[in-house]
């Protein structure tokens, strides 16, 4: 779960606004709970999650949308041991009902150290002081056809750019990016000009 918790606040703002995931906003009388932590049992539609403090149980309904990777609309591609991260609300008998759930959701900046091709890898945390909790790490991305590009595009992957990236744990050590930004300085290398 290395990197993990880090993201509780900015999976929503990164993911909720792809279109499937903007019809899926709480209903405006109920408040969103959200919910991390790690898949520990599956049954039926119900997910049982351990948050370090307790074990939560999260109902999955028809209308609950999964990313793992790309967008789902069953509990097909949840496993034991996922990542888990959700906004939930509480049904009218008070359990907890998930409208949309991510799983093993990675987000990381850093430099590009190597480009091979379909992957590249990235120097975490560049300039991180070494005394600091900021942990430097060398991660593997893959990129393919369904990876999206904001500002960017593949050929402007090249050693010593920044890259924010947000993707998928692989569980084998690799990532694979949903979506880039490729950064030449402090901007996005295919910004527009402003007037």
């Amino acid at each position: 779960m290395a990197g993990f918790p880090r993201l509780a606040s900015l999976i929503i703002g990164l993911m909720a606004p792809a279109p499937c995931l903007a019809q899926q906003r709480p209903a405006p009388d109920r408040l969103a709970v959200p919910l991390i932590g790690t898949v520990w049992a599956i049954s039926g539609n119900l997910i049982s999650v351990a948050t370090g403090a307790a074990t939560e149980d999260v109902v999955a309904d028809a209308r609950t949308v999964i990313w793992k990777g790309k967008t789902f609309h069953d509990l097909s591609p949840v496993q034991i041991g996922d990542d888990f991260s959700a906004r939930c609300y509480r049904n009218d008998s008070g359990k907890l009902v998930a409208e949309v759930i991510w799983l093993n959701i990675v987000n990381y900046f850093g430099v590009i150290t190597a480009v091979n091709g379909g992957s590249f890898e990235m120097l975490t945390n560049p300039n991180a002081d070494p005394h600091s909790a900021y942990v430097q790490r060398t991660l593997k991305i893959s990129v393919d056809a369904g990876t999206l590009f904001d500002a960017s595009a593949k050929e402007d992957l090249r050693v010593g750019r920044g890259v924010q990236m947000v993707g998928l744990d692989l569980r084998s050590g690799a990532i694979r990016a949903t979506r880039l930004t490729v950064y030449e300085g402090n901007r996005p290398v295919r910004m527009g000009t402003r007037w």
